[in-house]
């Protein structure tokens, strides 16, 4: 069923570009919308009840959504990168042994205790604009990210729509089967009737009975390529293979043979202004330039803002008190008129008592604080920027390709799609020309066969012919409505029968 739609489906999915946001007008004016169950009983679900099943449980979409989420992340971050940093310091020490007193600087043999706390912060004033650039850089990753999650879930529904249309068209067949059972029934009744009033013999019956049986197998083996086609609609959904699904259907119509109002190089240029995939990779271009400018930055000279503040506390601090005062005899002498008088001179002395400085009091008169301004000037860094600059170029030039060879491969697709929608109308005319013609003609052989003057062979023969050519029909018009449709979305049409 639909090989020619199968064989084509490798080339939309490399694609992943129709817009199917306007393929949802569609499906909501054509097919009666239901949410799925977790009933066992079969339930009714509608063309856009599967999209949206498909696209909250494929997981290559999940992992989109995620590297989009990532992007998010990014930009967030990238932009904290403009504000401030500020930091608090707070230490807690303890030295043994010989150490420096850290006050007075002299040399003690003690256990000191020490506490350090301060806080800091810094602001980058300028570094190349390389802030700037990656802000800009990852707004615009975070677009093309977007971009890349409708052009996936695009292609999500279009494998959706495919499975759908191919159970469309194998209830159609059956449709088909068990008409040709019901008019093999009826043509079985009359011809026993005619046996038993003696106008045809028996071996009439027995024909019509293995015309039968052949007519049972047809239908059985449409009902199987139902069930053939319901489990590829399944797992395209990635819905469970035992998990009941019917689906909901009105009758499409016959589509218009009239000739396509757009030429392909039309399509073409509609496509290019709205596809996902183009404008991603437009953006994945711009994304390499800011690339370049931010490598550039890597030479440039960067100039930053930074204040502190900070106090210690130390056990080794002492704090000294004026006591009384003490008093030394010093004996000195002192000559008088050549002769040498000792006497005794009271020397005092000031005494002190020590005690350590309160915590508090020592947070509070050992603060300090400075405020400067510092730069960078990368003078040589191993040609790091050359090299990180050249890196960024070649990044651009394939970006540059890559965005080229999405439009060519578009180009292609759509020049393909329209000789496809071409040849398909000519199969479908064609095929509707075949039906009317074999109708007739089994017609005609079923009344020579009625009125005895036909032979079951030649009965058979035009029944055989025109059951396959209405399973030809149905298929040429389904492939034909695809193939329309497929353009309608190159072109964001709103789509409707």
């Amino acid at each position: 069923m639909f090989r020619n739609i199968e064989f084509e489906i490798a080339i939309f999915m490399h694609l992943r570009n129709f817009t199917f946001l306007f393929f949802l007008g569609f499906i909501v004016n054509s097919f009666a919308q239901t949410r799925l169950s977790s009933s066992e009983d079969p339930v009714t679900y509608g063309l856009k009840n599967c999209i949206d099943y498909a696209w909250e449980n494929n997981v290559s979409l999940r992992q989109s959504e995620l590297r989009a989420e990532n992007s998010i992340n990014n930009l967030s971050q990238s932009r904290s990168n403009l504000l401030p940093t500020f930091n608090g310091q707070f230490s807690l020490n303890s030295n043994f042994g010989r150490n420096i007193d850290p006050f007075s600087n002299t040399i003690v043999t003690q256990t000191i205790g020490t506490n350090r706390l301060g806080v800091g912060s810094s602001l980058l004033l300028y570094n190349g604009y390389r802030l700037k650039n990656t802000i800009s850089r990852n707004e615009l990753d975070l677009n093309a990210s977007q971009l890349e999650v409708l052009a996936q879930k695009n292609t999500i529904a279009l494998q959706v729509a495919v499975a759908y249309l191919n159970v469309l068209s194998a209830e159609d067949q059956i449709e088909v089967a068990q008409k040709n059972v019901e008019v093999t029934n009826l043509q079985l009744d009359r011809t026993k009737k005619l046996v038993s009033a003696g106008a045809l013999p028996e071996t009439n019956i027995f024909d019509l009975n293995a015309q039968l049986a052949n007519d049972e197998l047809q239908l059985i083996n449409a009902e199987n390529n139902k069930e053939s086609t319901l489990l590829s609609l399944k797992q395209a959904m990635n819905l469970p293979a035992n998990t009941p699904l019917q689906i909901n259907r009105e009758n499409v119509s016959n589509p218009d043979l009239q000739t396509y109002p757009e030429t392909a190089a039309q399509v073409y240029q509609a496509a290019i202004g709205f596809l996902p995939d183009v404008k991603a990779a437009q953006i994945r271009e711009e994304i390499a330039q800011k690339n370049i400018e931010i490598a550039n930055s890597v030479g440039l000279p960067s100039i930053s803002l930074s204040a502190n503040w900070g106090t210690a506390y130390s056990t080794a601090a002492k704090t000294a008190t004026a006591g009384e005062p003490s008093y030394q005899q010093i004996p000195v002498s002192a000559e008088f008129e050549g002769q040498t008088i000792p006497f005794l001179i009271n020397f005092p002395q000031q005494n002190f008592t020590s005690e350590g400085i309160p915590y508090a009091r020592q947070i509070g008169n050992n603060q300090n604080m400075n405020v400067g301004v510092s730069m960078n000037i990368p003078i040589f860094n191993g040609n790091n920027k050359k090299y990180q600059v050249q890196s960024a170029k070649i990044q651009k030039m394939q970006s540059e390709l890559n965005s080229e060879s999405t439009r060519i491969q578009i180009r292609q697709n759509i020049d393909q799609a329209y000789i496809n929608m071409l040849n398909s109308k000519k199969t479908y005319t064609a095929s509707l020309a075949q039906v009317e013609a074999l109708q007739r003609s089994m017609e005609a052989a079923e009344s020579r066969y009625n009125a005895g003057a036909g032979t079951f062979v030649d009965y058979n023969l035009a029944r055989t012919n025109l059951d396959r050519a209405l399973a030809n029909q149905i298929r040429a018009k389904y492939d034909f409505i695809f193939r329309v449709k497929i353009l309608d979305f190159y072109q964001n049409k709103p789509l409707d029968f």
